[in-house]
């Protein structure tokens, strides 16, 4: 009578690694890639303020998005964290350039700037980077997050693409590395 418990403990513990081992498999091949970017380090806003950030985001060949992003620093009246889940992409190869949008998954800010209706999750959120690729003068640039006002949405933040002239609001990663990738790289 002893072993049951134990004989059931252990049959349960295997269907769970089953599970956990199918759901890891799942993900699309990387031939199903029609376009990705992704990165992680810091930069600096106004040459001051560093944020440090991870992302990757990829757009398959039937359209749909997958990815997550993480963005923390402190702006001085606190922290600012937010996670997000990518709900697009939009990807200029020719230029290095790529933007992207998602819904906010958590925000754990303390700073009273980001504490507001709009960065709460389920809200969007975006970013553009700059991957130069090989260019020895050029490094790579991030702009700091977006959030809805003046553009709606995500959806119309990767749809529109907007860049500044001369990479404004673009700032050098000091540490790290961002990489901008279309099919057949």
């Amino acid at each position: 009578m002893k072993r049951f418990p134990f004989l059931l403990v252990g049959t349960m513990m295997a269907g769970l690694v089953c599970v956990t081992a199918a759901v890891i498999a799942a993900p699309m091949s990387s031939f199903e890639i029609e376009t990705s970017a992704s990165g992680g380090g810091h930069y600096l806003v106004g040459g001051s303020l560093d944020v440090q950030f991870a992302f990757s985001a990829v757009q398959y060949r039937d359209g749909h998005f997958a990815g997550s992003f993480h963005d923390r620093t402190n702006d001085g009246f606190g922290v600012v964290d937010f996670d997000a889940d990518v709900t697009c992409l939009a990807v200029d190869r020719q230029l290095g350039r790529a933007w992207i949008g998602g819904v906010i998954t958590a925000n754990l800010s303390t700073s009273p700037d980001f504490t507001g209706t709009v960065y709460q999750p389920g809200h969007d959120i975006w970013f553009r980077v700059l991957d130069p690729g090989h260019e020895e003068d050029q490094q790579d640039r991030r702009t700091f997050v977006g959030f809805e006002g003046a553009i709606p949405s995500s959806a119309t933040y990767c749809a529109t693409r907007p860049w500044a002239p001369d990479n404004a609001r673009t700032w050098p990663v000091t540490s790290g590395n961002i990489t901008v990738r279309e099919r057949g790289e």
